[in-house]
């Protein structure tokens, strides 16, 4: 018997229960196409281990229950989990939302959203009926701010929100003018490198590099 009986025991033991997935999930709503090896770790010192993936348009963590089919579920009582380790990347829930550590010292945390529409309906004559509003979706670990069925909705785009440490809070950076404000001291060298590394703010591990020039720049 897998250590992943253990997440259910601990959340049943609790009062809470894991609430299947009824219908197939799209997988680009997930943050990987297949689910991954990982661990969660609980705030009393426990963890378990299991097949995760992260959903998110909600933020929530889902796992395969193998011992009930292989299902997909989701974590649930997220309130008492420190830190969610999917391969070898860290995340953890927040009033904010899910966030992934890219570095923890200094602190820079990252929040990825999602540009979505609904998905185009079939209508009379062979033709297609689609929303024309396009909704915003932030991951957020308690699913709350998600106004239309993400099971409808198709994905658009993604981007990134980066939070880092500043005069002892966390600073909200949704641009690279924003990046560079925050490091104004240092502008010109870092769209050097900017520049020379083609840096795709959406590009998490590209900005991480970013950053830690930027640290070793100096405030």
């Amino acid at each position: 018997m897998r250590a992943i009986l253990f997440i259910i025991s601990f959340f049943l033991l609790s009062g809470q229960a894991l609430h299947a997935q009824q219908a197939e999930v799209d997988q680009s709503l997930f943050l990987y196409e297949l689910y991954v090896d990982g661990e969660v770790y609980l705030k009393n010192n426990q963890r378990s281990n299991g097949q995760l993936n992260l959903f998110l348009p909600t933020g929530e963590f889902y796992f395969l229950d193998d011992t009930d089919g292989n299902k997909e579920k989701i974590l649930d009582n997220v309130e008492d989990v420190h830190l969610v380790k999917i391969g070898s990347r860290l995340f953890f829930p927040s009033e904010k939302g899910t966030l992934e550590i890219l570095s923890s010292e200094p602190q820079l945390y990252v929040q990825y959203k999602l540009t979505m529409t609904e998905k185009a309906k079939n209508v009379a004559f062979g033709g297609t009926s689609q929303l024309a509003n396009v909704k915003s979706f932030t991951m957020n670990s308690t699913g709350t701010g998600v106004s239309l069925d993400p099971m409808k909705m198709e994905v658009k785009s993604r981007y990134n929100i980066y939070w880092v440490e500043h005069k002892g809070k966390q600073k909200e950076l949704r641009s690279m003018k924003q990046f560079l404000k925050h490091f104004a001291n240092h502008k010109e060298k870092l769209q050097e490198f900017i520049d020379l590394k083609n840096v795709d703010f959406n590009d998490a591990t590209a900005m991480l590099a970013l950053f830690r020039y930027a640290c070793q720049l100096g405030q």
